[in-house]
């Protein structure tokens, strides 16, 4: 009898001591708990429940793209370069600078999703981004996200045509013609363009008892009954873009800032008690406050005119020739993004998502786009548009 209370006195203080029972273990399981008792805190369960199995591993494969595209008139007036009778006959078709830009990542995640709380293991398959990091709270009521990225070797292409229409004039004077500019858009050499953006945002989902945004985009949860909502967002969001050696300068940066609010809608269509839900929601925002800056480097204190002419005297005709054309050069040609104003300009955020559960596997596909524009009153334009797409197989446990 001795023996026996004696081992079950020792099977006691052994299961006593369990890691669940003490120390980290016990601080996992009380969060643990914690995060079961919120998800279904406060929502109409008619409409929402949580899964039978809430915690999930899942494989996922990502794909970014990012575009981002300036055009501006250059507003040189024709008294600002002389020789009048010697401008291409196209020239005014021709006073404008565009660049366009675009680039995309694609990459599996291996992630663990703790009861709504994701931790993912990105393994690059095709990554163009020097940096990129976010931090996001996705919640049925609110939400917010922190985003960060820095692209080096993004593929661009320019229209080049004011420079090339002025080359074209410098050409005609020293040939005594009045030939027409012929312009082409070529590609951006690499190392030649960035691009860095950051922005922070937040949202708030009123019909938050009966509409779960986590269950149409993500799965967390389980949207029972078919319902929508109005979302509330607000947002800031700058675009530093430089170039090198594209425009007037050795390296040209336009700084775009912005304050975005809007409102907009949400549906969960529920199938099958949940089984199937098919989430839309778009949220269209107006800038409040949208300006840009520019900055421009010059890394040689003055630009050497070469000529053409293997004749002395002809040559330095020709470098005259060009020092008259270009002195006033400067003058005007970045008026349209210095001194516009801003207009306010609408914005806008989408996103589509279908979540497929069967037995404890959990098939999601979801879809975000993002859009944000500047204007001004001189025909200043920038897009930025940015489009991810997930599809995420996982297991509940």
């Amino acid at each position: 009898m001795l023996l026996a209370f004696s081992v079950a006195f020792s099977a006691t203080a052994q299961e006593k001591r369990s890691f669940w029972d003490h120390g980290l273990g016990k601080f996992l399981k009380s969060t643990d708990e914690m995060l079961d008792r919120m998800q279904e805190e406060g929502v109409d369960t008619n409409y929402i429940r949580k899964p039978k199995l809430s915690r999930m591993v899942y494989l996922g494969a990502y794909g970014y793209f990012q575009q981002h595209d300036m055009t501006f008139p250059v507003l040189v007036n024709d008294a600002d370069i002389p020789l009048t009778q010697y401008m291409p006959p196209n020239f005014d078709e021709k006073k404008y600078m565009k660049a366009d830009m675009h680039t995309y990542q694609a990459e599996l995640e291996l992630g663990i999703d703790w009861r709504g709380i994701s931790i993912e293991l990105p393994i690059p398959i095709r990554n163009r981004y020097s940096m990129s990091f976010g931090l996001a709270k996705n919640g049925s009521v609110w939400g917010a996200r922190i985003r960060y990225k820095s692209l080096k070797n993004m593929e661009g292409v320019l229209d080049n045509a004011y420079n090339l229409a002025t080359t074209q004039w410098i050409n005609n004077a020293i040939n005594h013609t009045s030939d027409p500019a012929v312009t082409a858009e070529s590609t951006i050499p690499a190392g030649a363009i960035d691009l860095k953006i950051f922005y922070v945002e937040g949202y708030y989902v009123f019909n938050n008892k009966r509409f779960s945004l986590a269950a149409g985009a993500y799965g967390d949860m389980v949207q029972k009954r078919s319902a929508g909502s109005v979302f509330v967002m607000g947002n800031y969001y700058q675009s530093r873009f430089g170039a090198n050696g594209l425009f007037n300068h050795d390296r040209d940066i336009f700084f775009n800032k912005k304050v975005s609010l809007g409102a907009g809608y949400g549906y969960n269509w529920a199938i099958n008690g949940g089984k199937v839900c098919i989430h839309m929601s778009v949220i269209p925002m107006i800038s409040i406050w949208n300006h840009l800056y520019h900055y421009s480097e010059d890394y040689s204190s003055s630009y050497e005119y070469a000529g053409t002419s293997d004749d002395p005297v002809e040559r330095a005709q020709q470098i005259e020739t060009e020092r008259q054309l270009w002195s006033n050069y400067d003058a005007h040609y970045y008026d349209a993004v210095d001194n516009g104003r801003s207009r306010f300009m609408f914005n806008c955020y989408g996103r589509v998502a279908v979540s497929y559960s069967f037995d404890r596997y959990l098939l999601n596909f979801l879809a975000n786009y993002r859009q944000y524009l500047y204007r001004n009153n001189a025909d200043t334009k920038i897009n930025n548009r940015e489009a991810d797409v997930q599809i995420n197989f996982g297991m509940r446990f």
